[in-house]
């Protein structure tokens, strides 16, 4: 799973990430869907790219066996 060997922050990146590159997602062109705001569709790109990052982040903080 998501979470499964992760401590407490990177658990909440990760989800956090996922929430992020799925806002991203939804108000970018790829969707195709018509009169979303001009602001939502610039700030898609780096919603995308910061819900990435997030996401990778969170492999670094792992539970010490």
């Amino acid at each position: 799973m998501l979470g499964r060997g992760k401590n407490t922050v990177g658990k909440v990146l990760a989800y956090l990430g996922i929430w992020v590159f799925a806002a991203g997602f939804a108000f970018s062109d790829l969707l195709g869907i018509e009169g979303t705001p001009e602001l939502l569709e610039t700030l898609s790109i780096p919603l995308l790219v910061i819900g990435v990052l997030m996401l990778v982040s969170s492999n670094f903080f792992r539970l010490k066996n």
